[in-house]
């Protein structure tokens, strides 16, 4: 079975993965970011981080609020869902390698 058709046995066309520290640390991102990221997403004052920053989204759930605020990127060959400063899970590309080499969608180029 190909990767995109396993993500897509699991995954909707539009739907949103849960995230993963599988990969290996991105160079690109040091330990400090990466813990930052990571403990970021189970932050108590995630809601209120997320509401400060982008007041007029008051509709948006956990999954679109972790990529919105940078701390997920989704790799735009697989779709795997990845915390900021590790490579992806899957294909184990940098975010930079993954982002430059195309897609678009959710979390594709938030900082």
């Amino acid at each position: 079975m190909s990767d995109l058709s396993y993500a897509n046995a699991f995954l909707g066309a539009h739907q949103l993965g849960p995230w993963t520290v599988t990969g290996e640390p991105d160079p690109d991102f040091d330990d400090i970011q990466r813990r930052s990221h990571h403990a970021l997403l189970t932050d108590p004052t995630l809601l209120t981080r997320f509401r400060r920053r982008f007041p007029s989204r008051s509709d948006t759930h956990y999954d679109e609020m972790v990529r919105l605020l940078g701390y997920v990127w989704d790799c735009p060959r697989d779709r795997t869902a990845n915390v900021v400063g590790f490579c992806c899970g899957h294909c184990g590309q940098t975010r930079a390698a993954a982002l430059s080499a195309g897609g678009s969608g959710p979390g594709h180029g938030i900082a």
